[in-house]
């Protein structure tokens, strides 16, 4: 009984999701703090934060580690199914629809008048992000000098990652 309560548990909190892990963190801990009491707030915020040291998107790492912890191995394995397979359905839709419907001209057109709306969405991102990642004229410059290398050579950005860091801890 308790794998068919974390599947139903995690597919509500994986529907109902919008807006990425964070978001998804009050939902999860509505359902197994608040609703199902199947963690204490103290238990739930050292998953979090495992959840954030982890690789991979903190919901999925979330319902893995309550799953564990409610069930083992096929709790962690039933969780973690609830929170992805909403995702799973809607983007195998979206996809379908998308190599259907590709070669429709409005749809080609709904596309075209798409592109600068991402365009914007990822210029704000950055934006957002330069306000904090940008503090002194030293990150100024290693940002310039990072884009103009990423721009003209197209570098990897891994490797340009370690030089900023080595930049930033011997220079800065």
């Amino acid at each position: 009984m308790i794998y068919l309560a974390l599947f139903w548990s995690f597919i509500k909190i994986g529907l109902f999701s919008i807006g990425g892990g964070y978001a998804i963190l009050a939902m999860i801990q509505q359902e197994v703090v608040i609703g199902k009491a199947w963690l204490s707030n103290s238990e739930f915020f050292d998953i979090v934060a495992i959840s954030q040291m982890t690789p991979g998107p903190i919901a999925i790492n979330a319902a893995t580690f309550i799953g564990f912890k409610k069930a083992g191995i096929s709790g962690a394995l039933v969780a973690t199914m609830g929170v992805i397979l909403p995702a799973i359905i809607l983007m195998t839709a979206i996809t379908v629809s998308y190599l259907i419907l590709k070669k429709q001209p409005w749809f080609k057109h709904l596309f075209q008048r798409l592109r600068p709306l991402s365009i914007g969405l990822i210029a704000s991102a950055a934006i957002i992000a330069g306000r904090d990642a940008i503090t002194d004229f030293f990150a100024v410059i290693v940002f310039l000098i990072c884009f103009a290398v990423t721009w003209k050579f197209k570098a990897n950005p891994f490797l340009l990652l370690l030089v900023a860091g080595f930049a930033g801890y011997f220079l800065g």
